[in-house]
């Protein structure tokens, strides 16, 4: 169902960082050379897909993955759409592929939200930013949330300060553990998360200026969290030290016109390659930056934009779980709607059941993955 006459934008990214390296392009030495297989990748960003886990346009293998969510083991099976996973692993034998030896996924907030309107809602201190890319469960869209509903979110950080938050998942829970991220500030000898008083062992050991997921208790009256575990945001990197990296994320600084600040990592555009070519970096876009890592920095090879478009697309294959209609089915937990689709490759929709395993592509809307592509797979 791809269209061979075009170049996928993966194996242009791919090309152009290795000729980037090639050339020596500032970059001393690209340590993952995409598409030779079994080259190092550490990548980071919100599911799209699954068959094998898609981040970041990377169909990872994920059938000998390590998984976890949040902080637990289990399988890829409890993966969804939108949430933001951290993956890591070798290419495979074309830049568009991967296998996976570890997948890491973590909520960034659960709580009941106190505020909600215009396209965003306030709980745990944080406020949460929705958008057209944004995956909901429990909710048809943001304009269902309200005060009062439990609900977890994941999503990317999108202020220097680490207040305000992109939702790339937000699901309704029966009943919200205590989750916050943000950045740790100190007073005296107490320790502060978005305003609420961090309490406990886990607390004390806590510096000013960290980018920490803290979760715990939340007191009677609202205003702190007993912390029973802790987990440095600003740390997921800290490993790294090479093979390649690709990270989504958004622009929280511009100090200079080839560095900027993605959520809280700091990136070295100087001996990028950008797409499109006349990109601008400013405050709040949305970018997916590919690079190595050097003292600390992200030093990027190409830097692309991620459009509305790219945002919203899904791909998965997998069998179908739960068959109402043509217009409401269940495949990998999310529902789908193939209404408008005309024509179904090997196959018809009246093949649709639970158990008929599907190939299919389409786009967001809120709860809903509206399918443009399906094919019925043997």
């Amino acid at each position: 169902m791809t269209d061979s006459t075009q170049l996928p934008r993966r194996s242009f990214l791919a090309m152009t960082a290795w000729s980037l390296a090639s050339c020596g392009g500032g970059m001393g030495g690209f340590a993952g050379l995409p598409g030779t297989g079994g080259t190092g990748i550490f990548s980071i960003g919100a599911i799209a897909g699954f068959g094998s886990v898609i981040v970041n346009g990377v169909k990872f293998d994920d059938g000998q993955a390590l998984v976890q969510v949040d902080g637990i083991a289990t399988t890829s099976a409890n993966l969804r759409l939108g949430m933001l996973a951290t993956v890591q692993g070798v290419r495979g034998a074309t830049a568009a592929l991967g296998t996976a030896s570890s997948i890491e996924v973590w909520s960034v907030a659960q709580g009941v939200i106190s505020q909600a309107g215009s396209g965003q809602f306030t709980f745990m201190g944080m406020t949460m930013q929705t958008d057209s890319a944004t995956v909901f469960d429990g909710v048809s869209s943001a304009a269902a949330l309200a005060p009062g509903l439990p609900v977890a979110v994941w999503g990317l950080q999108a202020s220097v300060d680490a207040s305000r938050w992109i939702a790339t998942r937000v699901a309704v829970v029966s009943a919200a553990a205590v989750v916050a991220s943000g950045l740790v500030t100190v007073a005296g000898s107490q320790r502060y998360l978005n305003g609420l008083l961090l309490t406990g062992a886990l607390a004390s050991s806590l510096s000013a200026g960290q980018l920490v997921r803290a979760q715990g208790i939340l007191s009677v009256m609202g205003n702190s969290i007993q912390v029973t575990t802790v987990k440095r945001l600003d740390n997921d990197t800290a490993q790294v030290s090479q093979g390649e990296t690709e990270i989504e994320g958004v622009v929280t600084a511009t100090p200079s016109t080839s560095r900027f600040t993605l959520g809280s990592i700091e990136v070295d555009a100087s001996a990028a390659s950008f797409i499109p070519s006349t990109l601008q970096i400013t405050i709040g876009a949305r970018l997916e930056v590919h690079g190595t890592w050097q003292a600390g920095v992200l030093r990027a090879s190409v830097v692309e934009v991620e459009d509305e478009l790219s945002l919203g697309s899904v791909e998965i294959e997998a069998p179908i779980e739960q068959f109402t209609s043509v217009a409401n089915f269940v495949v990998r937990g999310q529902r789908c709607d193939a209404s408008g689709v005309t024509t179904v490759a090997h196959g018809t929709l009246a093949d649709l059941r639970v158990g008929a395993r599907v190939h299919l592509k389409g786009s967001k809307f809120g709860d809903i993955v509206n399918v443009t592509q399906l094919e019925i797979e043997n």
